[in-house]
Order: C-alpha cells, then structure tokens, then sequence
C-alpha cells in the first residue's frame, strides 16, 4: 500500500512540475487509456484462467449485473442530492 501511495504522489509532484507545459497533457491523456485497457485485458486474462471463478459465472454475472445497477443508481442520486445541494443558491442568484 506504500508503495502505491508513494507512487500517487510521485505523479502529483510531477504533475505539478509539468503544469505549464500543456502539449503533454493530451498526450498522457492517451496513454492513461491504452493503460487502462491494459489492465481490463489482464484481469480478463486472469478471470478467464481461473476455474472457478469460470464454473461459477453464471451466478457471479448476475449478482454482478445487480450490485452494479444498484451502485450506478446510488451514484447517480448521491450526484444529482449533491449538486443539488451545492448549486442551489448560484441558480438563483444567476435569473
């Protein structure tokens, strides 16, 4: 947990350094994609090359399909309670 904290903030500080040189950005915007299809990719690997996990899919796909509906429904409430909350008055004062 060390190690990925350290490394959060390595990227914070570099981040930092590297503010003024907007050109990057977009570059490291690409990047931080094809590192996250990386990821997706190898946790199908290692999904796909456990047994059990593949014998008890069909199970697992539907309690998934469910704490995932009702997480994303949940998000959206907190968000919508939230901006609610917070943009209330600068609505008023805009009209």
């Amino acid at each position: 947990m060390f190690i990925v904290m350290a490394v959060m903030v390595a990227g914070i500080i570099v981040g930092h350094l590297l503010r003024k040189k907007k050109a990057i950005f977009p570059i490291i915007g690409k990047i931080n994609m094809w590192i996250i299809f990386l990821l997706l990719f190898t946790m199908g690997l290692s999904t796909g090359h456990n047994q059990e996990i593949m014998n008890n899919l069909t199970g697992l796909g539907a309690k998934a399909i469910i704490i995932g509906i009702i997480s994303t429904c949940g998000s959206i409430l907190a968000a919508t309670l939230l901006y609610h909350y917070l943009f209330k008055d600068s609505k008023k004062g805009s009209k």
